[in-house]
Order: C-alpha cells, then structure tokens, then sequence
C-alpha cells in the first residue's frame, strides 16, 4: 500500500529572489564607494602634484637667485684681484715681447714662481735671465711704500737662496705699476730699482738714461 505524503514536511523554500535583489544593491553600492574613493585619491594626488610642482618651481627660483648672488660677489670680490691681474698681464706680456730692462737685455722670462726651501719661500712676479744677470719685477696695480720695501727686505733678500743655479749671477730689482702712491718712485731709486709703467699703451722706463741699477747683495 501506497504511503501518504507527510503534512509536517519540512522543506523550505529560498526567499531566492529577494536575496539577488539586495546583493545587486550591495554591488552597486560598493562600487559607487570605489567611484567616489577614486575620485577622491585622483583629486588628491592631483593636489600632490600641483603642491610638487610648486616647491619645484620654488627650488628653481632659489636656486636661480643663489647663482645670481653667487655672481654677484664673485663681481665684487674679484674687482681688486682683476685690476692686478690687468697689470701682471701687461707688464709679462711687454716684457716677453722685448726680453730687455733699460740697458739690460735677457733670454729667458718666467712669471709667478713660488719657491721655499726649508724655512725659507717666497713668490716672484716676472724673473728674467741670461747666463750671468737675473732680473726680479714685482708688479702692482697701484704701488706702495712699504710694498717696495717689502719687495726689497722679503723677496730679493732671499732669491739667492731659494734659487741656488743663480747664486754666481747679478741679480737686480725692478718695480713695475700702472700708478704710484707719493715717494714711491723715490724710495725705489734709493734701492736702485729699475721703475716701469705704462705711457700712452707702452712700457716707460722712470728711471734717467744715465741710470745704474743697484745689485742685490
């Protein structure tokens, strides 16, 4: 005999269609949030970049006026050290051209010597020489007193010394300036150096024809 189906089954039917709803409305809400958060991370990286771009232009602006500054100083730093150079290069250029002091005339010429021996250094302008005569120029722009005597007591003093090849030879001085303090001209005669500078764009001798350097001794 045939056996009658329960009453009390307990099958349950899925609310199916209500769950499909809500999960469509959960991904849509979710991914209008992706939209929206993306949104927002795009505008604030775009901020980012604006807010780069504007220190990199700043970096730019500083580092633009430290080179105009820079410049600046090194202008005015360097306005005392151009007009000695000016000088060094005219006096070095003439005398190479004319290897010739006065009466004097040389083979060789050098310029900016520095030497030390022990304790003993000094620097030299322009030195010119043959086989038995050197001759020592020190060069300023504008010339002083106590820089002759310096150049006389401190450098000339002790050239010998420093170059012993020329121990045998006769070593003379001279003083090359395109100006010249008061009693310069003076003081330099009395140590019996040779004086030079420039007139109407040539070297000038200060010195009388007659003139006899002094040697340094």
């Amino acid at each position: 005999m045939a056996k009658k189906k329960s009453s009390d089954d307990s099958t349950v039917n899925e609310p199916i269609a209500s769950y499909t709803s809500s999960s469509q409305l959960n991904a849509d809400v979710i991914w209008q949030l992706f939209k929206e958060t993306d949104a927002k991370f795009k505008e604030t990286d775009k901020k980012f970049q604006e807010t780069d771009r504007k220190f990199q232009e700043t970096e730019r602006m500083f580092k633009e006026s430290d080179k105009k500054m820079e410049r600046i100083f090194q202008e005015l730093g360097g306005i005392g050290k151009s007009n000695g150079e000016v000088a060094e290069d005219y006096f070095f250029s003439a005398l190479a051209c004319s290897l010739k002091v006065g009466k004097m005339r040389f083979d060789y010429i050098s310029r900016n010597e520095y030497r030390k021996k022990k304790m003993i250094e000094s620097e030299y302008d322009i030195i010119l020489w043959n086989d038995h005569k050197v001759i020592v120029v020190e060069v300023k722009y504008n010339f002083k007193v106590e820089q002759v005597r310096k150049f006389y007591k401190e450098q000339l003093k002790k050239f010998k010394s420093l170059y012993p090849q020329h121990k045998h030879f006769k070593v003379y001085g001279a003083i090359a300036g395109m100006t010249f303090a008061k009693d310069v001209v003076k003081t330099a005669r009395e140590y019996g150096f040779y004086i030079l500078t420039q007139k109407n764009e040539q070297l000038s001798i200060l010195n009388d024809n007659d003139f006899e350097p002094t040697e340094i001794r």
